[in-house]
């Protein structure tokens, strides 16, 4: 039953909830407790979710490049905190819109036509309470419906400067160059927002080419990232051996300086050019322009293809990396004014002490020890995860479910505020991530919000993931939303 429409409120907070949670608790369920945090946006996505036997289809919650295998959910899915799933999509797709394109949506299965309509439910139930929709999907990945699911062929691909592929890497993009892959996303994108009218707008996971690790922030020499690496005056091949010469070089600096510690990890690879190269003006440059251009490509063909929708404009917003990772991803900050109506940026910070050590372990090797520690201290401290100078590099990994994520809060501003320095006049929104002890998600939830409430600030919030938010971190969260609510009536 639903509460009521809710009041309009001076901050904005959106919860991202996955169909699954639908279907597990109940639409109306679910609804309520959004409605009772004080949320008054969704996300979901276009699919169907059921539990498999163990090793079918893929893990949920993902395992995160095997680090988040630590991570069970605060919530049971029908009994599970932690479960192999499967899924089907949530529509039957209009096949014809896909003639010609080299990738096409997955087929209705019998969860499709068991619940056809459940999204439709979820989208009248929260139009009910006042509540704005969207729909998230891949970037890059198709199908496109899930993190962690990707059909890419072996040509679209993402590449390293040595042409090979990375097998570890964490997610699972193909190539955001690559025409097909772009073709793909834009009818997936028009499709949703035909079938799915009362959908506010579309939120878009990594329009970018996410660096988990080192090895991955060096993408992308695929076939289509070479020509755009071309556009930029550089030859691909030789290129390459360029930067396979200086990794081969910042490798044997770091395991030579490793046993006198970060600070001088960090002196050492500096004086190799590791600062210089990821720089903006260095011999890195071409890499990063490269992929920008890709990204804005993707970006435009994407809002082109829902402006071409009939009816009222839907909203496009991409959720992106922090700096510094967004200036290697390749994300396109000079093309969001023509294409996005928001972007978001990820506050993941579990994420950030992993990467730190992942990036470590290209430089050093994965054996763990005092010199793996070294490393990722340096790394932690060029990537800007810490407030002090020099964090420890035993405490940068992922943290369990029960140990406060290993960042800074001004280092968490910081990254905000250079995302509005970026984005221009395209509002930036803090997305703030449940996982993790209650008190540690509540006071990272609250430095979001008054992040959010800044002068020049959006005013919007996004928490991720609703299947870590257990009852007591609800009702942590909606003490939160309440007390900024008043305190900027008071304003």
């Amino acid at each position: 039953m639903a509460m009521g429409p809710t009041q309009a409120s001076p901050l904005s907070v959106g919860v991202t909830v996955m169909p699954e949670w639908f279907q597990s608790e109940g639409v109306d369920a679910v609804l309520d407790r959004l409605q009772a945090l004080g949320a008054n946006a969704l996300v979901t996505s276009p699919y169907l979710l059921e539990i498999a036997p163990t090793g079918e289809g893929a893990r949920e919650p993902p395992p995160d490049g095997d680090a988040g295998i630590v991570r069970p959910l605060d919530r049971d899915l029908w009994g599970h905190r932690e479960a192999w799933v499967r899924t089907a999509p949530s529509l039957v797709h209009d096949l014809p819109r896909y003639r010609g394109l080299r990738y096409q949506p997955s087929p209705p299965g019998d969860l499709t036509m068991a619940q056809p309509d459940l999204i439709d439910r979820v989208v009248a139930g929260a139009h009910d309470r006042g509540m704005t929709v969207y729909l998230q999907v891949m970037a890059a990945s198709p199908p496109g419906y899930r993190v962690q699911f990707s059909g890419a062929v072996d040509e679209d691909q993402c590449r390293g400067p040595d042409g090979l592929l990375h097998p570890q890497r964490v997610d699972r993009n193909a190539s955001l160059a690559s025409p097909h892959v772009q073709a793909y996303g834009a009818a997936l994108l028009a499709e949703l927002a035909e079938r799915y009218p009362g959908v506010h707008g579309l939120r878009i996971d990594w329009p970018e080419y996410p660096p988990y690790d080192l090895r991955s922030a060096l993408f992308d020499f695929s076939l289509h990232g070479q020509q755009a690496l071309r556009q930029q005056g550089v030859e691909p091949l030789a290129y390459g051996r360029l930067v396979m010469a200086h990794l081969a070089s910042w490798q044997s600096v770091a395991q030579a300086a490793a046993p006198q510690g970060a600070q001088a990890v960090r002196a050492a690879l500096r004086e190799a050019g590791w600062d210089a190269f990821f720089g903006a003006h260095g011999e890195g440059q071409p890499l990063w322009a490269s992929k920008r251009a890709s990204v804005a490509a993707l970006l435009r063909a994407y809002r082109a293809a829902l402006d071409a929708v009939p009816g009222p404009r839907r909203s496009l917003q991409p959720q992106v990396f922090p700096s510094p990772w967004s200036q290697w991803s390749g994300f396109a900050w000079d093309a969001l004014a023509d294409t996005s109506d928001a972007v978001g940026v990820k506050l993941y910070t579990m994420h950030w002490p992993m990467t730190a050590r992942y990036w470590a372990r290209d430089l050093v090797g994965p054996a763990p020890g005092p010199a793996l520690d070294a490393v990722t201290a340096a790394m932690a401290d060029f990537l800007g995860c810490c407030d002090e100078a020099s964090p420890s590099g035993a405490q940068q990994h992922y943290p369990t479910p029960d140990q406060p994520h290993p960042v800074g809060a001004q280092a968490q501003r910081s990254k905000l505020q250079q995302a509005q320095a970026l984005a221009g006049a395209v509002p930036v929104i803090a997305y703030a991530h449940s996982y993790g002890p209650l008190a540690d998600v509540q006071a990272r939830f609250a430095l979001a919000v008054q992040a959010s409430q800044q002068p020049g600030a959006s005013a919007r919030v996004w928490i991720n993931r609703y299947g870590y938010l257990s009852g007591a971190k609800l009702a942590a969260l909606g003490a939160v939303v309440r007390g900024a609510v008043v305190q900027a009536a008071r304003q």
